[in-house]
């Protein structure tokens, strides 16, 4: 079972890598042969090609933040999240997403589904 910190640190870190632009660190967080289910419902991707392209296409072109605590349960943990699109101002979105990830036991993403859906989308407000 892959360490509670390490968990985590790595929902964490996630949103920074995410906001960065850093799809390459975000992509070595992921086991070879992972999944993403983003958002839940839609046919996932497997395989770090796959991730890649994925994370290539949104890392750097939203805000996302951490807004609340992770829960770890396991090898399994879940994060409250806000991605911001779009520039500052009054047409910018907010969306409210709940990642939850699966690790192996070295601490690699083996699966990562994000819940949310068209009413998870409002218009952002000063305070996001």
């Amino acid at each position: 079972m892959p360490d509670a910190n390490h968990v985590r640190s790595v929902l964490e870190r996630y949103p920074q890598l995410l906001t960065s632009g850093d799809h390459e660190a975000i992509v070595a967080m992921y086991h070879e042969d992972a999944t993403i289910e983003d958002p839940v419902g839609t046919a996932p991707l497997k395989g770090r090609a796959a991730i890649s392209e994925f994370y290539k296409a949104s890392a750097g072109t939203v805000t996302m933040k951490l807004t609340g605590p992770v829960r770890v349960a396991g090898s399994e943990a879940a994060a409250p999240l806000l991605v911001l699109i779009g520039p500052e101002g009054p047409a910018r979105q907010a969306l409210d997403v709940i990642d939850v990830m699966s690790f192996d036991e070295k601490g690699l993403i083996t699966s990562m589904r994000a819940f949310w859906g068209p009413d998870s989308m409002r218009p952002a407000t000063p305070e996001d």
